[in-house]
């Protein structure tokens, strides 16, 4: 610290939106906050996420079956999911405990208990906009997941109960349905599954950064680099930040796909992997329009509109967050995504990689350190961040004022991975 600087009351360690969240939430309580971040937002998870707030989110990846599947994952044989071969030794905590997961009750537990949540996401999301000038970015629009065939269809099945169980409400679509919907995608797609009460952002990284200048407005210190430790220092907790030391009566660790790295050094062992993803956007061919977000559950691949453009996403690599790119599941899945719908040229000379904190539950780690309780974990959301980060802030800040947490969080406490 500077001399003469007072500690601020909730130190953020990350800039993506959940550390925004639990910003803005803080200093919606009279909370002095300050954020510290590398401040590349080309860095950060949810810039280049599918824009999707999605109702149906509730399962975990850790699902029944996919044991099978881990070895055609592990060569590569898979066209949504890929893992590195070279990063599985320092993984191997993630994957025993990921394995042990993988089960039918242990996947139903986790969608129950995320679904107070992610049943919030919208209208969470719609409310933070609303205070920063950004509601027009966000449409419900719903989500489309799309079969190629009756077979793959009925293999949804158990989802679709799970679904109905947990009060998601779907629209079974037929091929005509389809076409109703999205006319200008190709005729190739038998079934599909509606989710209605989903809205999609136009531009993430665009309305990250309207929360971003609005927690600066309202007083917010923003810190440029990255937190080199985290110290207790008693009435106080301590971070060093390229020499500078700041303090912060609550902490919070916010920091995606790198929390468990800083959490190391007081003690906690987080199990994460970094559940990586690719994304490109193309021009349109003229008179081509998508609607909403489309996903190919047969090509692996993600269509999302995007400013008049479209952002085609990739499936999963597992890996660790700094492991040099490798675009092959991107690359692979441009040709079948042009049989879907009609692009022309990408809009980037490469494309964009982004790494998301993938717990082997599938469920985020939300609450205070065990044995730092001026230390709180928000991290861990995987695929679902981008949409569940406003309601994780709202949580964070009532923890920090000793309320009671709007959604259940008991699934969500550190302590189960000893934290």
């Amino acid at each position: 610290m500077k001399q003469n600087e007072r500690p601020f009351d909730v130190v953020v360690v990350g800039g993506g939106i959940v550390g925004l969240s639990v910003a803005l939430e803080a200093q919606s309580r009279g909370l002095s906050v300050a954020v510290i971040d590398p401040d590349v937002a080309e860095a950060r998870a949810s810039y280049g996420n599918a824009g999707v707030l999605s109702r149906g989110s509730i399962f975990p990846m850790a699902a029944p079956g996919i044991r099978s599947r881990l070895p055609r994952y592990a060569l590569g044989r898979d066209i949504a999911v890929r893992a590195c071969l070279s990063s599985l030794p320092f993984m191997l905590p993630w994957l025993t405990r990921f394995v042990i997961a993988a089960e039918e009750g242990a996947w139903r537990r986790a969608a129950a208990a995320l679904n107070p949540m992610v049943a919030e996401a919208f209208d969470r999301h719609v409310a933070m906009a609303d205070l920063v000038g950004g509601r027009q970015l966000i449409k419900r629009n719903g989500w489309l997941r799309l079969y190629r065939s009756q077979q793959a269809f009925a293999g949804s099945a158990l989802e679709r109960e799970v679904l109905a169980e947990n009060g998601v409400r779907i629209d079974c679509l037929g091929e005509d349905e389809v076409r109703q919907l999205e006319p200008h995608l190709a005729h190739r797609f038998t079934n599909g599954i509606f989710f209605p009460d989903t809205g999609s952002v136009e531009s993430p990284g665009e309305l990250v950064e309207l929360y971003r200048l609005a927690a600066k407005g309202r007083g917010a210190e923003f810190i440029t680099g990255k937190a080199d430790v985290i110290l207790d220092a008693g009435e106080t907790m301590a971070l060093m930040v390229a020499g500078r030391r700041i303090e912060g009566r609550h902490v919070v660790l916010a920091a995606g796909a790198h929390s468990a790295a800083l959490a190391r050094p007081l003690g906690y062992r987080f199990p994460l992997a970094a559940e990586r993803g690719y994304h490109r956007h193309f021009t349109l061919a003229d008179g081509v329009e998508l609607r909403r977000p489309v996903y190919d559950a047969a090509g692996g691949y993600v269509l999302s509109p995007m400013n008049g453009k479209v952002r085609l996403l990739s499936g999963v690599e597992l890996a660790r967050p700094d492991d040099p790119a490798n675009t092959a599941q991107i690359e692979a899945v441009e040709p079948d995504a042009r049989q879907t719908l009609r692009f022309t040229t990408p809009v980037e000379e490469k494309p964009w990689l982004g790494s998301r904190p993938s717990t082997p539950d599938g469920l985020p780690v939300i609450g205070r350190a065990a044995r730092h309780p001026r230390l709180i974990f928000a991290f861990g959301h995987g695929h679902i961040g981008f949409a569940n980060g406003p309601m994780t802030g709202a949580v964070v800040a009532g923890l920090i004022q000793g309320e009671r947490p709007p959604v259940p969080i008991a699934a969500f406490a550190p302590a189960r991975f000893g934290g």
